[in-house]
C-alpha cells in the first residue's frame, strides 16, 4: 500500500511540474516569437495541462497568470490584475444567480422531469432529448448554468435505473452518453444569443467595439439561430451512433412521473423566479423597439447588462410565501447552488485573452493562420473555423473567444474593400468556437458532468467526431451565406 500511495505521490508531483516545465520549453523555443510572446504560449500551455491533468483543482489553475506576473514581470502585475476584469461578466454572473433560485424552488427539475415524459425509455433517444433539451435551454443561460441545472436530475434518473455511483456511471456507455449529451447540450446553444455562455459574452462586446455601437440582441439572434439549429440536428444525428451498452432505462418514466408529483402545482417562488428571468430576456429581445425612446444616462439601467445586475438584487429582498423570513434568490440559496468555479473560470478566461493579446502570443497564433487567409474566400472561412475550433478545445470557449475574434477583426478588416469588413468573419469565427466538447476544460457544463462520473474517453473520442462535424456544418453554412449568395445579411454591419 505504502509503495502504491508513493507512486501516486509521484504521479501527481509530476503532473504539477508538468505546468510550469512546459513553460519552461516555450521560453526556449524562437518559433513563439519575442520573450513576452513566448511567456504568452507558457501561460496558456501550463493552464492547459494542469486542465487536462487535473493535477491541481481548476479554481488555482486559474491564478497561473498571477503567479508567474509575480515571478517575472511579462506583464505589470496591476495590468494582469486589471485583465480578469470585464464589464459584460455581469451578464453571466446575473443570469446564473436567477437560474439558482430556478434550482432552489424547484423550477428547473420541473422543466426537465415534464420534458422527460414525453421521451421514451430509450436510451438513444433520452440522450437525445436530454442534448435537445439542454440546447435549447443553453441559448439563454450559460453553459455551465445549464449543467447545474439539469445533470443532477439526470444522476437521480440514473440512480433509479441503478447508477448509483460515479464509477457505475463511467463503466456504463448509456450513463454515461446521459451525461455527455447534459454537457454537449449545454454548449451546443451558446452563440444563439448573446446571453449563452462566456464565449457569446466575449464576441458580443468585441462586435459592439468594433462597429461602434450595440447590437440589438433579436440581430443577433437572426444570424446565430440557423447555424446553431442546423449543428444542434447534425450531433443529435451522431448520438444515436453512439455506442451504448444497453437499449433502455427500465422505469425511467415512471421515475419522472413520480418526481413530478412530488413537487406538486407550480409554486409562488417558482412563478417569481422564472417570471423574472423571463422579463430579463423579453426585454433584451424588445429593445430594438423601446431603445429609440430611452436614451440618454437616465434609461442606463434598461439595457440587457444592468437589467441582469438589478433583478437578481431584487430577487433578495423579495420575500417567499412558503418559507417565512427567506427571499427568492438568498445568500444560502447562491452558497449551495451558484456554480463557484464560473467565478474563477469566467475572469480567467477573459484574462487568459487579454494576456495573449498583450504579450504577442495572439498575433504570432494569427501569423500561422494568416497564409492560408490570402488564398481565397473559402480557404479563409476554413482557416478561421478550423483555427477558432481548435483553440477552443484547447483553452475555453471564452478564452478561444478573446484571442480568435479579434485577429479576425484585425485581418480581415478591408475585406472586399468595405469600412467594417470583418464582421462576415465575426460571425464565422464566433460560431466555431461554441463546438468545443472534447475536452473536459473546454467548458464548465464538461468539467461539471465530469464530477459526476461522464467517462472522459467516450467524451473525448466522440466529442472530437462531433467538433468536426459542427465545424463542417458551420463552414458549408458561411460558404453558402457569404461566398455563394454575397448576404448582405452577414456582411455588413447589423443596423
Amino acid at each position: 500500500m505504502e509503495s502504491h500511495n508513493t507512486v501516486n505521490n509521484m504521479r501527481r508531483w509530476g503532473a504539477i511540474c508538468g505546468g510550469p516545465a512546459l513553460l519552461g520549453l516555450a521560453l526556449l523555443l524562437p518559433c513563439f516569437g519575442d520573450i513576452n510572446a513566448r511567456f504568452g504560449f507558457g501561460i496558456l500551455f501550463w493552464m492547459i495541462w494542469w486542465w487536462i491533468s487535473c493535477a491541481v483543482d481548476i479554481k488555482l489553475t486559474c491564478l497561473v497568470p498571477i503567479f508567474v506576473a509575480c515571478i517575472y514581470a511579462y506583464m505589470p502585475l496591476n495590468k494582469v490584475l486589471e485583465a480578469y476584469v470585464h464589464r459584460e461578466a455581469v451578464l453571466i454572473f446575473g443570469a446564473t444567480a436567477i437560474t439558482t433560485a430556478w434550482i432552489r424552488w424547484g423550477f428547473a427539475k420541473r422543466l426537465a422531469l415534464n420534458f422527460l415524459m414525453r421521451i421514451n425509455g430509450s436510451v438513444r433517444a433520452q440522450t437525445a432529448g436530454w442534448f435537445l433539451l439542454c440546447g435549447l435551454v443553453s441559448f439563454w443561460v450559460g453553459n455551465t448554468t445549464v449543467a447545474a441545472m439539469f445533470a443532477p436530475v439526470a444522476v437521480a434518473a440514473l440512480m433509479y435505473s441503478g447508477f448509483n455511483t460515479n464509477d457505475d456511471r463511467w463503466k456504463s456507455k448509456a450513463a454515461s452518453n446521459i451525461l455527455i449529451a447534459v454537457a454537449w447540450g449545454a454548449s451546443v446553444g451558446g452563440m444563439a444569443t448573446p446571453l449563452g455562455g462566456g464565449q457569446s459574452v466575449v464576441t458580443y462586446g468585441l462586435l459592439n467595439k468594433y462597429i461602434g455601437h450595440n447590437i440589438f440582441f433579436i440581430d443577433w439572434t437572426l444570424r446565430m439561430l440557423p447555424v446553431s439549429l442546423l449543428v444542434i440536428i447534425g450531433v443529435s444525428a451522431m448520438m444515436f451512433f453512439m455506442k451504448t451498452d444497453q437499449d433502455s432505462f427500465g422505469g425511467s418514466k415512471e421515475f419522472y412521473k413520480q418526481e413530478l408529483a412530488k413537487l406538486g402545482p407550480i409554486t409562488y417562488e417558482e412563478k417569481i423566479a422564472c417570471g423574472s428571468f423571463a422579463l430579463a430576456i423579453l426585454l433584451a429581445i424588445l429593445q430594438p423597439l423601446y431603445a429609440p425612446y430611452t436614451k440618454g444616462p437616465a434609461w442606463t439601467w434598461l439595457r440587457p447588462t444592468p437589467m441582469f445586475c438589478i433583478i437578481p438584487l431584487l430577487l433578495l429582498f423579495w420575500p417567499s410565501r412558503r418559507v417565512p423570513g427567506e427571499s427568492i434568490l438568498s445568500t444560502s440559496t447562491l452558497r449551495e447552488h451558484f456554480p463557484i468555479t464560473i467565478l474563477f473560470m469566467w475572469p480567467a478566461s477573459v484574462a487568459l485573452s487579454k494576456i495573449l493579446a498583450t504579450t504577442g502570443a495572439g498575433a504570432v497564433f494569427g501569423e500561422w493562420i494568416l497564409p492560408f487567409v490570402g488564398v481565397n474566400d473559402t480557404v479563409s472561412i476554413i482557416a478561421w473555423s478550423v483555427a477558432s475550433n481548435v483553440l477552443s478545445q484547447m483553452t475555453s470557449d471564452t478564452a478561444a473567444a478573446g484571442v480568435m475574434v479579434p485577429l479576425a477583426i484585425d485581418a480581415m478588416h478591408n475585406w472586399r474593400g468595405l469600412e467594417f469588413g470583418a464582421v462576415a468573419w465575426v460571425w464565422v469565427t464566433g460560431a466555431s468556437i461554441s463546438w468545443s466538447y472534447a475536452i473536459a476544460s473546454a467548458t464548465g457544463a464538461q468539467g461539471i458532468v465530469a464530477g459526476y462520473g461522464a467517462n472522459l474517453r467516450t467524451m473525448f473520442i466522440w466529442g472530437l467526431l462531433a467538433a468536426v462535424i459542427s465545424v463542417a456544418i458551420t463552414i458549408a453554412y458561411f460558404w453558402v451565406a457569404i461566398i455563394l449568395l454575397g448576404m448582405n445579411f452577414y456582411i455588413l454591419p447589423p443596423a
